[in-house]
């Protein structure tokens, strides 16, 4: 089950740090942080669902609540591309606006650090 987690200080939340969170609920499949969110995939729903219950309003870090919920799919109709060899410097508004010449982006993350565990 993927779980999307928002609220989250990218600058100072490490994939392992969420994933050592979310782990006492079940198996850990994989954590991506983003700047202000992250996504968790654990292995059982039942697990993912008391994580769910058990995290949303932590604070992980002073002053922020989690907002911890399952995540939603993306809208019909839409794609989403794998860029990779990706400057470290490359921020994520550079990188919709090279794909903005051909069309509309919906979401663009430049993702850092992505760790899977458990597999």
């Amino acid at each position: 089950m993927k779980i999307f987690v928002g609220n989250v200080d990218g600058a100072d939340t490490t994939p392992e740090e969420l994933a050592a969170l979310f782990a006492p609920y079940g198996t850990v499949m994989s954590c991506a942080v983003m700047k202000q969110f992250a996504f968790v995939h654990m292995r059982e729903n039942a697990g993912a669902v008391c994580a769910m219950e058990a995290l949303h309003g932590h604070k992980l870090c002073p002053g922020r609540a989690l907002v911890v919920e399952m995540s939603h799919p993306r809208p019909l109709n839409t794609w989403k591309i794998f860029v990779g060899n990706v400057s470290a410097a490359c921020t994520s508004q550079q990188l919709r606006s090279l794909f903005e010449r051909r069309g509309c982006v919906m979401e663009c993350d430049v993702v850092k650090g992505m760790v899977p565990t458990g597999i």
